[in-house]
C-alpha cells in the first residue's frame, strides 16, 4: 500500500490485478480524512481511478479533432513481441506553418518525408502506423497528441528540425516529457469525471495524473535514449541531448512520447545532407531502428 499526504487528506493507494490481459493494475483510491479536516466523513469516499492501466486498457474518452491518417498494416514481419502495437508519428509544422527555413530547405517539407519514410519502415516490421499529416496541412499543436489519444496509441513520435543563430551548432537532439503541474482548469484522466470523484480537488487530480503518466515518462526517456543511440550510431551524427520538455505534443499524449531533432538545418554541411532522400531514409531507418529496440526490449521484459 501506498499513501499520499495531501493538505489534511491522505490517500491511499492499492493494487489490484486486472483480468484484461491489457490491464496491468487496478488502482482504488480510498482518501481517509484525517481528524483537523473540515472535510471530515464517517464514510470514505472510494474512486475506481484505473489510473495506472487507462493508457494501456483503451478506456478513455479523448477530445475528437477529425479523422486520423490510417495507414494499411503490412503483413512483412511478424508481430514484435511486446504490448507496442500502434504508434503515432507526427510530422512537425505544414500548411501555413513552414518551421524554420535555411539553405532552400523548409522543415515542414523535410519531416514530412522522413515520417513518411518512417512510417513504412515500421510498417514493414509488422506495426500500425497512423501520421498526424500526410500533406502539407495546418494542425493545432494540442490535436497532434489528441489524434494519438483518440485512437489509444502506445508510442507517439514527433519530427522536426532545429536551427540555431550560431550557423556552427549541429546534431540530434531527442526530448521527452517534463513533469508538469495539473491546473484546476485542466480536465481529468481519461474515464474520470469530477461527478466520479467523492471530493474533487486539484490535489486528488494531480495524483490521479501522477499515477497514469508516472510510468509514461520513464518509458519516454527509454524511448528517446534507443532513438538517440540507433541515430548517432547509424548517421555518424552526434546525439547532443536526450532530455525532458514542456513541448505541447509531449505533455499531452497520454502514452510514450519523443519528439526527434533530427538535424540544424540552419547549419551548412547538416542542411546539405537533410536536402538528400538518402540521407532522409537514412534518418528515418535510425529512428525506427531505435522505436524497434525499445520495442524489443519492453517485450524482453515480459517474457
Amino acid at each position: 500500500m501506498r499513501g499520499y499526504a495531501c493538505r489534511g487528506l491522505t490517500l491511499s493507494i492499492r493494487r489490484r490485478e486486472c483480468n484484461s490481459p491489457r490491464l496491468h493494475h487496478l488502482i482504488i483510491i480510498e482518501p481517509q480524512l484525517l481528524k483537523s479536516s473540515p472535510l471530515s466523513s464517517r464514510r470514505p469516499v472510494r474512486v475506481l481511478a484505473l489510473a495506472a492501466c487507462l493508457a494501456a486498457a483503451g478506456c478513455a474518452t479523448e477530445p475528437m479533432v477529425g479523422e486520423p491518417l490510417r495507414s494499411p498494416v503490412r503483413a512483412a514481419a511478424p508481430p514484435l513481441l511486446s504490448e507496442v502495437r500502434t504508434i503515432v508519428i507526427d510530422a512537425g509544422h505544414g500548411g501555413h506553418d513552414p518551421g524554420t527555413s535555411h539553405h532552400g530547405l523548409k522543415e515542414k517539407y523535410v519531416v514530412l518525408d522522413i515520417a513518411r519514410r518512417l512510417r513504412a519502415r515500421l510498417q514493414a516490421a509488422g506495426l500500425a502506423v497512423a501520421m498526424t499529416r500526410d500533406t502539407d496541412r495546418f494542425i493545432p499543436l494540442s490535436g497532434r497528441p489528441a489524434v494519438a489519444n483518440r485512437m489509444r496509441a502506445d508510442l507517439f513520435v514527433s519530427v522536426h528540425a532545429n536551427a540555431n543563430r550560431n550557423r556552427r551548432v549541429s546534431g540530434i537532439e531527442v526530448y521527452y516529457p517534463r513533469t508538469s503541474v495539473v491546473s484546476s482548469s485542466a480536465q481529468w484522466p481519461p474515464s474520470i469525471s469530477a461527478a466520479e470523484v467523492g471530493i474533487p480537488s486539484t490535489t486528488v487530480k494531480q495524483v490521479l495524473w501522477d499515477l497514469v503518466l508516472r510510468e509514461t515518462r520513464v518509458q519516454s526517456r527509454q524511448l528517446g535514449s534507443a532513438v538517440c543511440r540507433a541515430m548517432e550510431r547509424q548517421l555518424q551524427a552526434p546525439c547532443r541531448v536526450v532530455k525532458p520538455a514542456r513541448f505541447v505534443v509531449l505533455r499531452e499524449a497520454w502514452m510514450p512520447a519523443v519528439l526527434v531533432e533530427v538535424g540544424y538545418v540552419s547549419n551548412y554541411a547538416e542542411a546539405k545532407r537533410l536536402g538528400q532522400a538518402a540521407y532522409r531514409d537514412a534518418a528515418a531507418a535510425a529512428i525506427a531502428a531505435g522505436i524497434l529496440a525499445y520495442i524489443r526490449e519492453r517485450g524482453a521484459q515480459h517474457i
